[in-house]
């Protein structure tokens, strides 16, 4: 008898221990599923946020290049100038901007943009700081 109860005892436990396997998996299943429909939104919304600082960094980057070539004496590139670019190629449109990868490319990409602002910055910077000891009255 006391085996019988045992292993009856036994079993139940292990019943037990799949049902609370079993609740842990739906619980799951339904919080992946909550968190996986307002997934789409955000991400349709980080999508356009990444699209507009990619354009952002690409106007950044031609306003840099036009203020070089001015500061170098050189006539600027009229397109950039005036703002007409090419669309980005099919590839940029279509990456995929929550992957780690893309997104560590993007981030070199800005960092490399922001060492080219200091450094136009430092060269408006010595052109300024030039015309104004030239225009300085000595006596």
């Amino acid at each position: 008898m006391r085996e019988e109860l045992s292993a009856q005892n036994q079993e139940l436990m292990e019943q037990n221990l799949t049902l609370h396997e079993r609740l842990e998996d739906s619980e799951r299943v339904n919080l992946d599923r909550t968190s996986s429909s307002l997934r789409p939104a955000g991400a349709r919304l980080t999508q356009r946020l990444h699209g507009e600082m990619a354009s952002c960094l690409c106007d950044l980057r031609s306003l840099c290049n036009v203020l070089t070539q001015r500061s170098q004496g050189r006539d600027p590139n009229l397109s950039l100038l005036l703002g007409i670019t090419s669309p980005p190629p099919m590839a940029e449109q279509v990456e995929d901007w929550l992957s780690p990868e893309v997104l560590q490319r993007k981030l070199t990409e800005a960092q490399q943009l922001r060492r080219d602002v200091e450094e136009l910055r430092t060269t408006v910077s010595d052109r300024y700081a030039q015309d104004m000891g030239e225009n300085c009255i000595t006596q």
